[in-house]
């Protein structure tokens, strides 16, 4: 059971010192008083009022079994008091006293003693001082609010206290650090004691994103109501932002991203933004409600990018703080036009800007201070891209499709201010037509094959013709399709002519067959059938059906391999293989007998199965 009593004070005069005889005999302690009785302590307590004169303050004190004792006394004044033993204790303004303050520890056992003296090789024991243990203490604040938006109603909130001017505050009464856990009700309002001092606040329960109040004053007030604190469940990304080398401006003109994405490989502006919040006028931002995972921010001052950062690894219903503030640094706008403008086949083009080493160049290095910037990526619109530059440094530009094609580049620029720059393309205009036999094929033709950019890609008409434009003139692989016809081929070693359309013509040769297990004589459905010209290029490639058939349209006249693989097998072995010669004037039928499957025929250069061909 706690106990809570008034213990015996002498009050000691300050003009002769600590412990001196100038106490007033009202204020002498009785014959039976002269020491302390057993289980006691003598200590001589002292309590400070932040920024106030002299007032009555009753102190509590706690023992280490939790004992508690009420000390009244006066501030700015000494006092020698008896407390239970053991120590240490903490001390600390009453509940009530009209005064707040966080605990001082007392601790007798760690004062060392002035030590012994040596004069003329005798020792001396010097007296015994007897320490003055200092009280800080605040005139207390009732504070009250209302928490809305918290999860669940109730609980405890709590408010965080922080030094608006730690530098110019006396260590003494520094407030960093310090937590107040204040009970909620269940409609959510909250009434405590706080310090009257110009202070920071930060209100918080578990499980969700922090409320800030900066600079609150809670001076020369008895009460204040804080109005609500809206306590939002999910993560925290907070910090600072401060002006780095070159950078011109205030903060609180600027904004916060918050992104999933790198912003360096934004294309269009800001992509996969969160939040964007405000930026204070001491640097401060936070965005609240957020999931937990990997973010990133940028930072945008004015019409300025002035900095990115991260990524942050935010875990869920925590605050991420990072302890070092984002540096804002001068930001320069590279305008880049691309040439022609207008891309021929109505697509788009993609400007991506990386950091390279800078050449030995006059000038340059004085105004250049190495950092690294991570790559950045732009979508050109009508011709035009814009990179936001945050300092000096050496760049290249290229221009791609969507499937990373080079179209052109600048090899090597020099930023160190606004400016622009110009890439040329070279683009290749081609007309052509696809015809079978003759006749116009309505389907689409790849260039660069299947898998290349969409941006090569072109759709042929009922006419069969189609245009364009490419990065080259010489040496493509074009595959076209027409899903009407039933028509695929490859074409290979493709040269554009300069000054006539390109024709390409598809022999209207069909090659049918099956393909079964060899063993049970059973089909392979869905089966994969190649077909390789004599230097090994595939010009056709399909899937044989449930039955174990397949029909292939527009094979190239001439010698020919057709190969065969189970169905989600890879194509660098052959399990069954034949060859032939295709005609433009009879079709070509042929049976693919796949062998038993065994661990040999995953090898590569597995030999090949002869079979017969039955036309």
């Amino acid at each position: 059971m706690m106990t809570r009593r008034r213990w015996q004070i002498a009050v000691l005069g300050l003009a002769s010192g600590l412990l001196g005889p100038s106490a007033t005999p009202a204020q002498e302690p009785s014959s039976a008083e002269q020491g302390p009785a057993e289980g006691v302590a003598k200590v001589v307590l002292k309590a400070v009022i932040y920024r106030e004169g002299p007032a009555k303050v009753t102190l509590l004190t706690t023992n280490a079994h939790g004992v508690e004792q009420e000390v009244p006394l006066t501030s700015d004044q000494v006092y020698e008091v008896y407390l239970f033993e053991p120590g240490p204790w903490r001390v600390r303004p009453a509940s009530g006293s009209g005064f707040w303050g966080r605990a001082t520890l007392i601790d007798l056992d760690s004062v060392a003693s002035e030590g012994i003296a040596s004069v003329e090789g005798e020792a001396e024991v010097q007296p015994e001082v007897v320490p003055v243990f200092e009280v800080p203490v605040y005139a207390a604040v009732e504070v009250s609010g209302r928490v809305v938006g918290a999860s669940r109603p109730g609980g405890v909130l709590r408010i965080g206290l922080g030094d608006v001017d730690p530098e110019n505050t006396d260590p003494r009464f520094h407030l960093r650090g310090e937590v107040v856990r204040c009970p909620v009700g269940g409609d959510g309002r909250w009434s405590c004691d706080l310090p009257a001092a110009l202070v920071h606040l930060v209100f918080w329960r578990p499980g969700h994103s922090p409320e800030y109040r900066w600079n609150a004053s809670l001076r020369g007030r008895r009460q204040l109501a804080l109005g609500e604190q809206r306590l939002i469940p999910g993560a925290s990304l907070a910090g600072f932002v401060a002006p780095g080398p070159g950078f011109q401006g205030f903060v609180d003109h600027c904004v916060v991203h918050v992104s999933t994405g790198d912003p360096a490989l934004w294309r269009t502006g800001p992509e996969s933004v969160l939040a964007t919040v405000e930026v204070a006028d001491d640097g401060f931002f936070q965005a609240r409600g957020l999931a937990a995972g990997r973010h990133w921010i940028q930072v945008d001052c004015g019409d300025r990018v002035a900095a990115r950062a991260g990524p942050y690894e935010l875990t869920e219903n925590a605050e991420t703080f990072p302890r070092r503030r984002v540096r804002l640094a001068r930001s320069h706008v590279l305008d880049v036009f691309v040439e022609p403008g207008d891309p021929p086949y109505g697509s788009h083009w993609l400007a991506l800007l990386r950091q390279i080493r800078e050449n030995d160049s006059p000038g340059f290095r004085s105004r250049f201070v190495r950092r690294e910037y991570p790559q950045q990526t732009a979508v050109v619109e009508n011709g035009h891209a814009r990179f936001q530059v945050p300092g000096d440094g050496a760049f290249a530009v290229e221009v791609q499709d969507a499937n990373g094609g080079l179209f052109g580049e600048l090899d090597y620029l020099e930023v160190v201010g606004d400016q622009s720059a110009v890439v040329e393309l070279e683009l290749v205009p081609v007309v052509g037509q696809l015809t079978l036999e003759g006749i116009p094929l309505e389907g689409y033709v790849f260039f660069g094959g299947r898998g290349a950019s969409p941006d090569l890609t072109f759709r042929t008409g009922e006419d069969g013709w189609f245009r364009g434009a490419l990065p080259g003139r010489e040496d493509w692989r074009v595959d076209v399709v027409s899903a009407e016809q039933q028509v695929s081929h490859s074409f290979h070693d493709v040269d554009v002519p300069p000054n006539e359309p390109l024709t390409l013509e598809i022999a209207d040769t069909v090659v049918e067959g099956r393909v079964v297990f060899a063993e049970t004589g059973e089909p392979a459905a869905g089966a994969v059938v190649r077909f390789e010209t004599a230097d090994e290029r595939i010009v056709h490639q399909t899937r044989a059906g449930d039955d174990g058939s397949f029909s292939a349209r527009g094979v190239p006249v001439g010698w020919i391999r057709i190969s065969a693989y189970p169905r989600g097998m890879g194509g660098w072995f052959a399990r069954a293989s034949v060859e032939g010669v295709v005609s433009p004037t009879a079709s070509l039928t042929v049976t693919l007998r796949l062998p038993k499957f065994d661990l040999d025929s995953l090898r590569p250069g597995g030999a090949r199965v002869p079979q017969v061909v039955e036309q």
